[in-house]
């Protein structure tokens, strides 16, 4: 579980990074966290369906190099660990509610 949490907390980074350079909103605490969380899904959705399945995390990973730099961990995870509802996706709540746990 620990190796999951770096995870989910090097994507925040990095939504963090990538927000920054675009300019992104610079809220504080919370308010920040959610807003990052929110960018990361639009951009992990990428057929724009309100939901984030395991062939659009595998995309992403492999899109952005992410499986040389998360160790025991993939962006599947999030699937494994996250999807309460056991549906085979996420929806923007259940990532809220993953990252919310973190850190």
């Amino acid at each position: 579980m620990a190796e999951y949490n770096r995870l989910k907390n090097m994507l925040l980074d990095l939504q963090s990074k990538h927000s920054s350079q675009q300019g992104g909103a610079r809220e504080n605490g919370m308010a920040h966290r959610r807003h990052l969380v929110q960018e990361m899904f639009k951009y992990f959705d990428v057929n724009g369906d309100g939901h984030l399945d395991s062939s659009e995390l595998a995309q992403i990973s492999m899109q952005d190099h992410l499986e040389n730099d998360l160790l025991e961990c993939t962006l599947q995870d999030l699937l494994k660990y996250d999807d309460y509802n056991s549906d085979g996706h996420l929806t923007l709540l259940e990532l809220y509610t993953a990252f919310r746990k973190s850190k």
